[in-house]
């Protein structure tokens, strides 16, 4: 299933990326010498960011070819300095990981590919630095060849910490890194450069306790739970951005197709004291209570839940970014000073129909997080919901 924000991919150029400088060596070298073969570059180095106990470290890779032969990857390693396999993406793991700006299969020489990367690690052993070594090979040939890349700077910075967006719950934090068409993986590439500003985008959709999203007409978007609810200042800081007169259909089927640049809707762009910009997506039409300049508090009223611009259902759409620009910056790792963990839903083909599995391998209160893919969450804490047994 798709995120309630679908977001339009859009041509690319050649972005300005940190080249990090690769070797070739060869196994089963047919003859030898060096050989051209892929540039290595990342557009961001990562930040750890704690989820459920871990640390996290989210980035791409991003695979230019510069031989005059089609590669293929077969196989990426991520190790420590001392050695130690971090992650390790090859068959179909890689498969899933790897994409192509356009085509698949073999990446063409001049072509570009993108490894979305999750890695886990130990919370008390993040490395300082990462490498990345690439086994590929030649179409018509079995011989695989090596390219390692020059180590990679892990962020020591941590991410930035923040108060709730919304109130109460449940609430479902929908997003996955695996949707092919996921915030996670859609670049916008609007000046000259690509950025994935939904690398960190949250879409929080609210449930009963039975996991439904509506008790009335499903195709009404006055019906859907969390439609109006209010939205809330994350940290201090100062409206930087906003827009309140996208109108909104009333009837979820009936919501247009928006032209690129409008996909948010009504949103509310809030810059932080770290100069770092909130965005808050989709909001309901009139419902801003805030100007550009005016300075808010944290936990503060800035608007209302709704349905403009790009989405399938009512929902809020949150992300963190470097600029306040909705599509021209790079998302960035944030935390939520605390929620309480419901739950999370094994099969999103099932959401709003059932039940969330209620999750007993973590304490239901959270410090200092990244909501988990998929999970149910209130922002009341102290509060434990547990998932109805009856289904409607």
């Amino acid at each position: 299933m798709q995120p309630f924000s679908i977001k339009r991919l859009s041509h690319w150029l050649a972005p300005g990326l940190l080249t990090l400088c690769a070797v070739a060596t060869a196994q089963d070298r047919p003859s030898p010498g060096l050989r051209q073969s892929f540039d290595i570059s990342v557009p961001r180095a990562p930040t750890p960011v704690q989820l459920q106990g871990k640390a996290q470290l989210v980035y791409e890779l991003h695979f230019t070819n510069f031989s005059d032969e089609a590669l293929a990857v077969k196989r990426v390693r991520v190790v420590d300095p001392a050695g130690k396999t971090l992650a390790d993406f090859a068959g179909d793991a890689l498969g899933q990981r790897l994409t192509l700006l356009s085509g698949k299969g073999a990446i063409a020489p001049g072509q570009r590919a993108v490894l979305f990367v999750e890695a886990d690690v130990s919370l008390t052993a993040v490395p300082g630095v990462l490498r990345h070594i690439v086994d590929y090979g030649m179409a018509g040939s079995n011989a695989i060849f090596t390219t390692q890349s020059a180590a990679l700077k892990v962020e020591s910075a941590l991410p930035v910490m923040l108060g709730p967006p919304l109130a109460g719950g449940p609430w479902a934090a929908v997003h996955d890194p695996s949707w092919p068409r996921g915030h996670r993986r859609v670049f916008y590439t609007i000046d000259g450069r690509a950025r994935l500003p939904g690398r960190y985008a949250i879409d929080f959709i609210r449930l009963d306790s039975q996991g439904r999203t509506t008790a009335g007409d499903a195709d009404r978007t006055s019906d859907a739970f969390g439609y109006g609810d209010k939205v809330l200042a994350v940290a201090d800081g100062v409206i930087v951005g906003l827009r309140n007169d996208m109108a909104e259909s009333a009837q979820i089927s009936r919501n247009p197709a928006h032209p690129l640049g409008e996909g948010a809707g009504n949103y509310i762009a809030l810059r932080l004291q770290g100069g770092q910009i909130a965005f808050y997506e989709h909001l309901r039409p009139g419902s801003v209570r805030v100007r550009a300049g005016e300075r808010v508090r944290r936990g503060q009223v800035i608007g209302a839940l709704g349905f403009t611009g790009d989405t399938t259902g009512p929902h809020l759409h949150f992300h963190l970014a470097e600029a306040n620009s909705l599509l021209g910056a790079e998302g960035i790792p944030f935390v939520f000073d605390r929620f309480t963990l419901l739950g999370r839903i094994d099969d999103m083909a099932q959401f709003g129909k059932e039940a969330w599995r209620a999750t007993k391998d973590f304490a239901p209160e959270r410090r200092r997080e990244w909501p988990g893919f998929n999970t149910v969450l209130s922002f009341d804490a102290g509060e434990s919901l547990s998932p109805a047994t009856t289904r409607r």
